[in-house]
């Protein structure tokens, strides 16, 4: 018998799915280890902000972070010198460039952190001064990386040693990046120092549902929702989120921030980590590669996500992560009059059963889908479960999707849903729905098709609803 997750699961299934023939673009071959992972990889992994987690496709397969690890590193030199003196070193404006390209501004800093010259001055910002590699101390800034990283996905990560020493051996324009920096003076450390300890950041491994975790805790001020535990403060996130959009996804950044709108930071592994504040973090995983080093079906799940959930940071709506503003029964309330005593008593013994859920804000995606999870888990509790829209501005097709096919989760389990929406808020999406020809025909219709708001599970007002709910009961006791 399919649920609510089922359904939120059903689009991002169909998201997938609609990509999955997309076999463009190509694994990144200058680093040999790459050259040799499976191109067919795809996952797609979505955190939301109490850290439940949606998974799909090949999310047990491990891949390395890459250049997903650029705002982390960033995150931590802000974290031990703080903006003032990161800002001196590293720039944040977008370069327009590739993002190995041998570049700096015209104070000689790195253009942003995104790009490999400012990530690796990031890690170079993690080391002791040195003039030649302290292989102990390399390792022990390394050891504070891998606990950082960590700390954001919610578990213990490793490195992937084989793609390690591939890199090490091969990174030659690395090299004259770093070299470069040093012969300005810039570098406070080892070159050579820098670049390992860069090379082993590069390296650690990761799934999708660690990079979904990564941007929930993003999302979330630093706090990872799965853990609880603060790994960097509000500002350092706030940063983060800044350079991400506008830096991120390199000489391809403008063309995201206008289909996709979500900050975001991609690596070569094939990767790409999104991150929508205050709500979610999405991770992907297909190792083809665009001509910016992006992932071609990572780049198109992410549209998609975004066009079809309502996911652009720029919708504007005044959705708040408490959804739910109330839940209570009738346990307090008295029995309509117009039943017999008989019945009157029989319904005071089962007011408990009947709960309202009182909602607010403006309703999208991922209030929905909060919503729709505690609907489910508190199914045991109620026979009849009422949710109130009154203080609801705006609801997208989908979250009016999510929140109207409960009605058929409960009709399968004799149970019965209403929705009390006195403002037609419900009615006129549904008539935008059916005006609009643009909405994708999604996978598993029966659950996705709107239900018409002239259903007698739909009411003007409370007091309609819950003589509604009193009939069903006692149907349900002549019915015995």
């Amino acid at each position: 018998m399919e649920g609510m997750e089922s359904l939120v699961d059903g689009y991002f299934s169909h998201i997938m799915n609609e990509c999955r023939s997309d076999h463009g673009g190509a694994v990144a071959d200058y680093i040999p280890e790459l050259s040799a992972v499976d191109p067919n990889g795809y996952a797609l992994s979505l955190c939301v902000h109490d850290g439940h987690t949606y998974s799909h496709g090949d999310t047990a397969t491990a891949f390395t972070i890459q250049s997903v690890s650029k705002p982390l590193t960033y995150a931590m030199a802000l974290q031990k010198h703080g903006a003032v003196a990161v800002d001196a070193k590293i720039g944040v404006e977008p370069s327009g460039e590739a993002f190995n390209e041998i570049s700096v501004d015209d104070r000689r800093r790195p253009k942003n952190p995104m790009i490999n010259a400012g990530a690796i001055f990031a890690a170079s910002m993690l080391l002791p001064p040195m003039d030649t590699v302290d292989e102990a101390a390399v390792a022990a800034a390394f050891a504070e990386v891998l606990e950082f990283y960590s700390g954001c996905a919610g578990r213990r990560l490793t490195m992937d040693e084989d793609v390690y020493a591939s890199e090490s051996a091969t990174g030659s324009r690395n090299r004259a990046i770093a070299y470069m920096l040093d012969s300005f003076g810039a570098l406070e450390t080892s070159p050579d120092a820098a670049l390992d300890l860069y090379y082993r950041q590069c390296s650690i491994r990761v799934t999708t549902d660690d990079l979904a975790g990564i941007g929930a805790t993003i999302a979330n001020g630093g706090v990872n929702p799965r853990t609880g535990r603060s790994v960097f403060s509000g500002e350092t996130a706030q940063r983060l989120l800044s350079v991400m959009t506008t830096c991120g996804m390199y000489d391809g950044a403008g063309d995201w921030v206008t289909t996709v709108g979500l900050p975001a930071k991609s690596g070569v592994g094939g990767g790409i980590l999104a991150v929508l504040p205050g709500q979610l973090g999405i991770g992907v995983y297909s190792p083809r590669l665009d001509e910016h080093g992006n992932s071609v079906r990572g780049v198109q799940v992410c549209r998609s996500l975004s066009k079809d959930l309502g996911l652009h940071m720029f919708n504007v709506t005044r959705e708040s992560r408490v959804t739910i503003r109330s839940v209570y029964d009738l346990s307090d309330t008295s029995v309509g009059a117009e039943w017999s005593e008989r019945e009157r008593s029989y319904l005071r013994t089962c007011r408990d059963t009947i709960r309202v859920y009182e909602l607010q804000g403006d309703l999208t995606f991922a209030g929905a889908e909060s919503v729709h999870r505690r609907l489910e888990a508190d199914m045991n509790q109620y026979t009849v479960v009422i949710v109130e829209i009154s203080r609801i501005g705006v609801i997208d097709a989908v979250a009016r999707t999510m929140v109207l096919s409960m009605k058929r989760r409960l009709d399968q389990t004799g149970r019965r849903a209403m929705l009390v929406d006195p403002d037609g808020v419900v009615r006129a999406s549904v008539d935008r729905h059916r005006n609009d020809t643009a909405l994708p025909d999604l996978d598993a219709p029966q659950e996705l098709q709107g239900f018409d708001p002239a259903l007698p599970h739909v009411h003007s007002t409370m007091g309609d609803a819950i003589t509604d709910a009193e009939t069903f009961l006692l149907k349900h006791y002549y019915d015995r």
